[in-house]
Protein backbone atom coordinates (compact mmCIF):
# COMPACT_ATOMS: atom_id res chain seq x y z
CA UNK A 1 0.00 0.00 0.00
CA UNK A 2 1.20 3.55 -0.67
CA UNK A 3 1.91 5.86 2.21
CA UNK A 4 -0.95 7.68 3.87
CA UNK A 5 -2.36 10.63 1.97
CA UNK A 6 -3.09 13.92 3.68
CA UNK A 7 -6.62 15.20 4.08
CA UNK A 8 -6.50 18.76 2.73
CA UNK A 9 -7.25 21.61 5.14
CA UNK A 10 -9.47 23.12 2.43
CA UNK A 11 -11.95 20.23 2.74
CA UNK A 12 -11.55 19.03 6.34
CA UNK A 13 -14.74 20.91 7.24
CA UNK A 14 -16.72 18.34 5.22
CA UNK A 15 -15.40 15.60 7.52
CA UNK A 16 -15.62 17.62 10.75
CA UNK A 17 -19.34 18.36 10.40
CA UNK A 18 -21.94 15.63 10.87
CA UNK A 19 -23.18 14.54 7.50
CA UNK A 20 -23.81 11.55 5.33
CA UNK A 21 -21.13 10.15 3.06
CA UNK A 22 -21.26 7.54 0.33
CA UNK A 23 -19.10 4.53 1.19
CA UNK A 24 -18.09 2.42 -1.80
CA UNK A 25 -16.82 -1.13 -1.33
CA UNK A 26 -16.10 -4.03 -3.69
CA UNK A 27 -18.68 -6.80 -3.67
CA UNK A 28 -17.94 -10.52 -4.00
CA UNK A 29 -18.87 -10.32 -7.68
CA UNK A 30 -16.36 -7.49 -8.25
CA UNK A 31 -19.07 -4.87 -8.68
CA UNK A 32 -19.09 -1.74 -6.52
CA UNK A 33 -21.52 -1.53 -3.63
CA UNK A 34 -22.33 1.96 -2.33
CA UNK A 35 -24.17 2.86 0.84
CA UNK A 36 -24.70 5.94 3.00
CA UNK A 37 -22.85 6.11 6.33
CA UNK A 38 -22.26 8.38 9.28
CA UNK A 39 -18.60 9.09 9.96
CA UNK A 40 -16.28 10.75 12.44
CA UNK A 41 -12.99 12.47 11.62
CA UNK A 42 -10.41 11.28 14.14
CA UNK A 43 -7.12 13.07 13.51
CA UNK A 44 -6.01 12.06 10.03
CA UNK A 45 -8.29 9.03 9.67
CA UNK A 46 -12.03 8.65 9.26
CA UNK A 47 -13.97 6.16 11.34
CA UNK A 48 -17.42 4.66 11.22
CA UNK A 49 -19.28 1.93 13.08
CA UNK A 50 -20.71 -1.13 11.38
CA UNK A 51 -22.42 -4.35 12.37
CA UNK A 52 -21.03 -7.61 11.05
CA UNK A 53 -24.27 -8.54 9.28
CA UNK A 54 -24.09 -5.62 6.83
CA UNK A 55 -22.91 -6.20 3.25
CA UNK A 56 -20.43 -3.32 3.35
CA UNK A 57 -18.75 -4.88 6.40
CA UNK A 58 -18.50 -8.27 4.65
CA UNK A 59 -17.14 -6.60 1.51
CA UNK A 60 -14.43 -4.74 3.39
CA UNK A 61 -13.44 -7.83 5.39
CA UNK A 62 -12.86 -9.65 2.11
CA UNK A 63 -11.26 -6.67 0.34
CA UNK A 64 -10.03 -4.10 2.91
CA UNK A 65 -10.19 -1.07 0.66
CA UNK A 66 -12.99 1.47 0.34
CA UNK A 67 -13.78 4.95 -0.92
CA UNK A 68 -15.62 7.57 1.09
CA UNK A 69 -17.22 10.31 -1.02
CA UNK A 70 -18.66 13.56 0.33
CA UNK A 71 -20.52 16.38 -1.39
CA UNK A 72 -20.62 19.82 0.23
CA UNK A 73 -24.33 20.41 0.97
CA UNK A 74 -23.85 24.13 0.24
CA UNK A 75 -21.94 23.67 -3.05
CA UNK A 76 -22.45 20.47 -5.06
CA UNK A 77 -19.31 21.25 -7.09
CA UNK A 78 -17.15 20.94 -3.95
CA UNK A 79 -16.43 17.29 -3.23
CA UNK A 80 -13.99 15.11 -1.35
CA UNK A 81 -13.04 11.59 -2.35
CA UNK A 82 -11.03 9.55 0.16
CA UNK A 83 -9.67 6.27 -1.16
CA UNK A 84 -8.64 4.31 1.87
CA UNK A 85 -7.19 1.22 3.42
CA UNK A 86 -9.56 -0.30 5.98
CA UNK A 87 -8.85 -1.68 9.45
CA UNK A 88 -11.23 -3.13 12.04
CA UNK A 89 -11.43 -3.22 15.81
CA UNK A 90 -14.17 -4.50 18.07
CA UNK A 91 -16.34 -2.05 19.99
CA UNK A 92 -17.72 -4.32 22.74
CA UNK A 93 -18.61 -1.50 25.15
CA UNK A 94 -19.92 0.69 22.28
CA UNK A 95 -17.60 3.54 23.32
CA UNK A 96 -16.91 4.52 19.72
CA UNK A 97 -20.53 4.16 18.66
CA UNK A 98 -21.45 6.46 21.54
CA UNK A 99 -18.98 9.11 20.26
CA UNK A 100 -20.31 8.76 16.73
CA UNK A 101 -24.00 9.06 17.55
CA UNK A 102 -23.37 12.02 19.85
CA UNK A 103 -21.89 13.89 16.87
CA UNK A 104 -25.25 13.36 15.16
CA UNK A 105 -27.28 14.60 18.14
CA UNK A 106 -28.30 11.16 19.40
CA UNK A 107 -27.57 8.93 22.38
CA UNK A 108 -27.08 5.19 22.49
CA UNK A 109 -30.61 4.94 23.86
CA UNK A 110 -32.13 6.94 20.99
CA UNK A 111 -29.96 5.41 18.24
CA UNK A 112 -32.27 3.24 16.11
CA UNK A 113 -29.58 0.94 14.69
CA UNK A 114 -28.35 -2.43 15.90
CA UNK A 115 -25.96 -2.38 18.83
CA UNK A 116 -24.85 -6.02 18.71
CA UNK A 117 -21.68 -7.17 16.91
CA UNK A 118 -20.34 -3.64 16.33
CA UNK A 119 -16.92 -2.91 14.88
CA UNK A 120 -15.06 0.35 14.48
CA UNK A 121 -13.96 0.66 10.87
CA UNK A 122 -10.97 2.94 10.33
CA UNK A 123 -10.35 4.38 6.88
CA UNK A 124 -6.73 5.48 6.43
CA UNK A 125 -6.47 7.74 3.37
CA UNK A 126 -4.20 6.46 0.60
CA UNK A 127 -5.34 8.81 -2.18
CA UNK A 128 -7.41 11.96 -1.75
CA UNK A 129 -9.13 14.00 -4.45
CA UNK A 130 -10.55 17.40 -3.42
CA UNK A 131 -12.55 19.43 -5.94
CA UNK A 132 -14.04 22.89 -5.73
Amino acid sequence: MPASATLPDSHRDLLEAPGVAALATVGADGLPQVTAVWYLLDGDVVRTSLVTSRQKYKNMRRHPLATLFLVDPGNPYRTLEVRAEVAFEEDPDLAFLDRLVQQYGQTLDSFPGDKENRFVVTLTPRHVVANG
